[in-house]
């Protein structure tokens, strides 16, 4: 069986890896193990896990769920793509940090980088219409909110960024009771992960580089 451990920017994403994904991809013949590091935009820190990991774990591989919202400029790539598309920016700024571990790790092979665009919460928008029936449970939600702000983009991964408008700000400005950890992971678990893959072309590339290792 191959194994694939996964860098986790917080808890909400681990038990998005050990509720949603694991399942998916025990079917594919691969184990996952998810760890949280508590943040994802120290470089710093992240460097550190993604190398040790790495070097205690010869026999895995390795990848990262780590939002690209609150990326700090430290980050390898970041500053040369900050005004390209979203796609062209995370792309590049995955590739940037590969050759980064390149330099530390022999077998950086092993090493399949991901960000997130441009948080966790962003894809909880590939179903909007789930995301309003789940928060609507306990209070009251203006109908179809979350459709009118998905109609506005191209895809859940183009909702942006700043401190305003990141798509988990969005949801607590319609829902202040919203919980990341709690709410996130259910909700993610219902709209279920083939929506979210014909929804989310970024995600969708990683979940298919990652199935690709067993080949099944």
């Amino acid at each position: 069986m191959i194994r694939i451990n996964i860098i986790c920017e917080g808890p909400t994403e681990e038990q998005f890896v050990s509720k949603v994904l694991y399942g998916h991809f025990l079917k594919k013949n691969i184990q996952v193990t998810a760890r949280s590091i508590g943040t994802g935009n120290q470089y710093g820190k992240l460097h550190h896990n993604i190398v040790q990991w790495l070097l205690e774990d010869k026999g895995a591989y390795l990848t990262t769920l780590i939002d690209l919202y609150g990326m700090q400029k430290r980050f390898p790539g970041y500053t040369e793509s900050k005004d390209k598309q979203p796609f062209t920016k995370v792309l590049a700024i995955e590739d940037a940090v590969k050759k980064d571990v390149e330099r530390f790790v022999q077998d950086a092979s092993r090493f399949i980088p991901y960000f997130q665009l441009y948080e966790f919460e962003a894809i909880l928008f590939s179903a909007p219409d789930t995301l309003e029936e789940w928060l609507s449970i306990d209070q009251i939600v203006p109908p179809k909110a979350f459709a009118k702000i998905r109609a506005q983009f191209e895809t859940p991964e183009h909702i942006n960024d700043s401190r305003e408008t990141a798509p988990s700000k969005r949801i607590l400005k319609i829902c202040p009771s919203f919980s990341k950890v709690a709410d996130g992971v259910l909700i993610a678990s219902d709209i279920g992960i083939e929506i979210i893959r014909k929804e989310c072309p970024h995600f969708n590339a990683w979940i298919e580089q990652l199935e690709a290792l067993s080949g099944i």
